[in-house]
């Protein structure tokens, strides 16, 4: 557990992360770069992140593992979660997203 607080977007200069874990800080926001081409496992559960999931999430095409739990991202799941299709575990409880999640997803 840390207490890191900023938004982070300099997360975004870096192409090559693999695994980029920031669970249980206390983050507002997250910039989901679209330049993360080789990202496989993104965690941000247990953190403040106050926004909407990003439309910039079919850019992640080797996404695996996406945990967004225990947050407070609104609104509802985007469609580009679909194009994600090596996805293996995706963890959005504890949010308030509404809508339903789409069966292909599942």
């Amino acid at each position: 557990n840390n207490r890191l607080t900023n938004s982070l977007l300099h997360f975004g200069i870096s192409k090559s992360y693999a695994y980029l874990n920031v669970s249980h800080n206390d983050l507002t926001s997250f910039p989901f770069s679209k330049e993360w081409k080789e990202l496989e496992t993104l965690d941000l559960t247990q953190n403040q992140i106050h926004q909407e999931i990003s439309m910039n999430l079919s850019d992640l095409l080797s996404m695996k593992n996406l945990f967004l739990s225990n947050n407070f991202f609104y609104g509802s799941i985007p469609n580009a979660i679909r194009s994600l299709v090596r996805m293996e575990r995706l963890h959005l409880d504890d949010n308030n997203l509404h809508d339903v999640i789409p069966d292909d997803i599942l």
